[in-house]
């Protein structure tokens, strides 16, 4: 689709975008959110909605009062119902971004889903659960404009009958001095206009890469847990996890982890008996990528 016809087809609210895991139905007029998803998600496959099945509909629309003229906000709708309060205009972007986020995490319950990065190199995937502030994201922008295949920025989508983690490609999202690193050691790479002062700070959006997007359907085993931590100026550090810590700490970063009881139990239990688990603090990505990079092997 054109540039043109993805704006025709949001204003119609008719634009069905396939990001593989699910398929959206959006709906919106703010030129904010129709440059984001042109440029964002340029690689991905966009069609018309009439007709068509799909899993979500959620729009990003001005609210039916004097905000929509007198300090503009934004609201965010899904399936005629608005979960959030209204944000500022300028916030519009991030708010599509954030409002998918929880209809994954609150409707998509056929998988385990858990809240973490997720890349892969030669078929195993490195998950890197992590609370905000950790550094997470920024790791997993520098692994995926370095030659790692991106999954996830933030929902590790775990498939129940095999165990591996189902793609759910969609843009990094970056704050605060994230934003101008990530420009700067890779200039080629798109990068969003900055959104100032949202409630997580600065935010900006990195374009995943082309191939990511190509192999969106294509899931990936399970080989390590990285638990990141960055800290200026601090020398790469790897220290290993026991199974027990990182099944309590996977069970906590789980978004509907109590909907699957026992089998969600023993499905986390086997893949942490697999897998390698360790705690990273680092500065230097140059000096941590090959560390990691082994873990894959």
């Amino acid at each position: 689709m054109s540039n043109s016809t993805i704006e025709h087809s949001l204003k119609n609210g008719s634009l069905l975008l396939n990001m593989g895991l699910i398929s959206v139905k959006v709906a919106t007029t703010i030129p904010l959110v129709v440059e984001g998803l042109s440029s964002l998600y340029k690689d991905y496959a966009f069609s018309n909605a009439v007709g068509q099945w799909y899993d979500f509909s959620i729009g990003i629309n001005r609210p039916n009062t004097l905000r929509a003229i007198i300090k503009p906000q934004v609201t965010f709708d899904f399936d005629g119902y608005k979960p959030f309060k209204p944000l500022p205009f300028a916030h519009s972007y991030p708010l599509f971004e954030w409002g998918l986020n929880w209809t994954v995490a609150n409707h998509l319950h056929d998988y385990l889903i858990l809240h973490a990065a997720v890349l892969e190199k030669g078929g195993k995937a490195l998950v890197l659960p992590a609370p905000p502030g950790s550094g997470k994201s920024t790791l997993c922008a520098m692994l995926a404009l370095n030659g790692w295949r991106l999954l996830s920025d933030e929902m590790a989508v775990i498939n129940i009958s095999t165990g591996n983690v189902i793609p759910f490609v969609r843009p990094i999202c970056l704050k605060n001095n994230s934003i101008p690193l990530i420009k700067n050691l890779f200039p080629n790479a798109y990068v969003s206009n900055t959104a100032v002062d949202t409630q997580k700070g600065n935010v900006a959006h990195v374009r995943p890469p082309k191939e990511a997007v190509e192999n969106k359907d294509k899931e990936a085993l399970i080989a390590a847990f990285v638990f990141p931590k960055y800290i200026a100026k601090s020398r790469a550090i790897l220290e290993p996890v026991s199974q027990t810590k990182t099944l309590e700490s996977l069970i906590e970063n789980a978004f509907n982890f109590d909907l699957f009881g026992h089998e969600g139990f023993k499905l986390l239990a086997g893949i942490v008996t697999r897998a390698t688990s360790y705690y990273c603090e680092y500065s230097d990505f140059e000096e941590l990528e090959p560390k990691l990079s082994e873990m894959v092997r």
